[in-house]
């Protein structure tokens, strides 16, 4: 366990979540290109920002040279008389850099805001296009991580950081060339410990960047195993695993914490020690010019000196803060590469070409073989099935037997499966993939509802769908008692996950919205919870609506609904073993009548056949 977790804290995965496919690392500057992308749109903000920026550089460069013009014309001399015009064009020029400044940070965060959001909005679309197995090797907390946090990183930079580090630049060149032009040896003794400042700089940035990639890793490694444990809490407080889980929480908050104390330091690190530096050139400045300035003739005079010394308090703040901001970016960029990472790594199903308008429910599987990964063994092994349209076709097997697998392929959550599956007369990958998820709607074993109205629940935001049709199959579907016994009708709010329903009013809402669609086929994956008789009795009826309506596939766990069907498959191993009817296969007496004598019953869950058993790869 131990040997697991460290493993998992070296490459920067939580624990038990699959290693994504390793590329070629990007360069700081070519990750900040990619970005270009989202910035395109916006740029004449940055140009505006930009060029307020130099208006404020002006404003930094002129006011030492005002002040050296008041202490060596006016105080100096004793000549007063144009002091207080002098001191109104300082003030001028100070309030122009101050507007500037605002203006451009308004423009740019404006800009910045609409960025992230676009970015977030491609990293949205991007994980929703992937198929199932992008999600196997992911975990929630990850991709929370990729949308939030890291995004978050990128902001600073966005909206501080990049002009910010160009005014920055502006600034040091700008002192740098108005000081040389005023006089070239003072200016040569200030920056004598420069060589000093680029290694500083140079060795600091390269250890932040790669402190703020373990931020980001440790970052996501702490939100995954946090979703994850409130998800499963029941589980955790049943079981009493409640210690356990806190230490493990406390060491993952540890492994962040650790991270950003080491990152800090360093950055606090760069911060003393341009402070330092800054202090230094200062004070080998000052001697020099003192020397000087008590020379005969000297062109060194005390404005001259104030004014560089003020030129020196103001090109080491913009050089500290653009180490600052080197290090700020730095972390936008270990979040870019985490980004672009996760847009670069591609799982999505072939979109298909041919277009359904009218599909009938007919399908045929010819040989059909599937296996989740290259690495994993096949879970389907040449399966052949006809349905035709209308037709209630079981499946039954045991655990692993790959009925649940069978409906994933059809409705293509996996792609890659070898052989030939067609649905309405069209091989299966080549029809265009929302219209065959229009044409196949699945009532899940585990319904999962969202945070949202009844009506939103079953509609699933669709406008064609009113309330109408929703009363209606509210009503096939038997699910009236959750609307019409509560004042908010089909407003009533449903809790995440539906935990404020029953296991069987969640199967209810489900069929409810299975049969709001125009959908000539069906899969079914019946329900196996434990509900009372007045409710299995409803779930009965309302699977028997679906039945009569649709070509329904079912995934089946109880003899009730399986006696239903017009032919029953039965599996075993990914393989059709046997096909029939109830009575049929009980005179075979084979495989099916096994699983009838040892684990179907009439009206209860099996024990043998899988119950939740097939729900993603490796339990298929």
């Amino acid at each position: 366990m131990a040997d697991a977790k460290a493993a998992a804290r070296a490459d920067g995965r939580p624990p038990g979540e699959a290693s994504e496919p390793q590329q070629d690392r990007a360069s700081d500057w070519g990750l900040i290109r990619r970005l270009g992308a989202f910035v395109e749109p916006y740029k004449w903000a940055f140009v505006a920002a930009l060029m307020l920026n130099v208006a404020e550089v002006a404003s930094v460069l002129m006011q030492p040279l005002l002040v050296r013009v008041g202490i060596d014309v006016h105080i100096a001399t004793g000549d007063l008389a144009g002091l207080p015009e002098l001191c109104a064009f300082f003030l001028a020029v100070v309030i122009v850099g101050f507007l500037a400044r605002a203006v451009g940070i308004y423009l740019i965060s404006a800009a910045g805001l609409k960025i992230l959001a676009a970015l977030r909005g491609r990293i949205y679309d991007h994980v929703t296009s992937q198929s199932q197995r992008f999600f196997d090797r992911r975990t929630t907390g990850s991709l929370m991580t990729r949308t939030t946090t890291d995004v978050e990183a990128i902001q600073e930079t966005l909206m501080m950081g990049a002009v910010s580090l160009i005014t920055d630049a502006l600034t040091i060149v700008g002192i740098l060339i108005t000081m040389f032009l005023i006089d070239w040896r003072l200016t040569l003794v200030a920056f004598a410990l420069s060589p000093a400042i680029v290694l500083v700089v140079n060795l600091f940035r390269k250890r932040l960047r790669v402190l703020s990639l373990i931020i980001r890793r440790s970052l996501s490694r702490l939100n995954g195993y946090f979703a994850e444990q409130i998800y499963g809490m029941s589980v955790v407080q049943l079981y009493g695993a409640e210690e356990r889980a806190e230490r493990e929480f406390r060491d993952l908050s540890y492994d962040f914490l650790d991270a950003y104390r080491r990152s800090n330091w360093w950055d606090a690190g760069l911060y003393a020690v341009m402070d330092g530096l800054s202090a230094l050139s200062v004070g080998l400045m000052l001697w020099f010019g003192a020397m000087a300035f008590t020379e005969p003739d000297s062109s060194v005079t005390l404005g001259l000196l104030i004014a560089f010394v003020d030129y020196l308090r103001r090109i080491y703040v913009p050089i500290r803060e653009f180490s600052g901001r080197l290090a700020s970016i730095q972390r936008a960029v270990a979040a870019l590469e985490r980004i672009f990472g996760l847009l670069d790594s591609r799982d999505v199903v072939a979109p298909g070409s041919i277009s359904m308008s009218a599909p009938d429910g007919r399908v045929s599987l010819d040989r059909v073989s599937f296996r989740y990964a290259p690495d994993r063994p096949l879970v389907l092994k040449e399966v052949s099935l006809e349905m035709n349209r209308g037709e209630v076709v079981a499946l039954v097997g045991a655990t692993g037997s790959g009925k649940t697998t069978i409906s994933k392929v059809l409705t293509r959550m996996y792609d890659g499966y070898e052989g030939s599956i067609s649905f309405a007369g069209e091989e299966l990958r080549d029809i265009r993939v929302e219209d065959l998820r229009r044409a196949i709607t699945v009532v899940q074993q585990d319904v999962y509802l969202f945070n949202a109205s009844i009506r939103d629940n079953i509609a699933l935001w669709d406008p064609s769908i009113g309330d109408p049709e929703l009363a209606e199959v509210i009503a096939l579907a038997r699910a009236q008692p959750l609307v019409g016994e509560h004042p908010e009708g089909l407003d009533r709010l449903i809790a995440e996950r539906g935990q404020n329903l029953s296991a069987g009013q969640k199967q209810l809402l489900a069929i409810a919205r299975a049969m709001a669609r125009d959908a000539p086929m069906v899969i079914l994956d019946e329900a196996t919870a434990s509900v009372d008789s007045v409710t299995e009795r409803l779930i009965d009826e309302a699977i028997a609506e679906l039945l009569a309506r649709k070509t329904v596939l079912v995934i089946a766990h109880r003899l009730s609904t399986i006696m239903k069907a017009d032919r029953i498959v039965v599996l075993h191993r990914g393989r059709v073993v046997e096909q029939g009817t109830h009575d049929e296969l009980i005179a075979l007496d084979g495989r099916y009548k096994l699983l009838v004598e040892t684990g179907l019953s009439p009206g209860g869950p099996s024990t043998t056949s899988g119950a939740g058993g097939e729900s993603g790869p490796g339990r298929a």
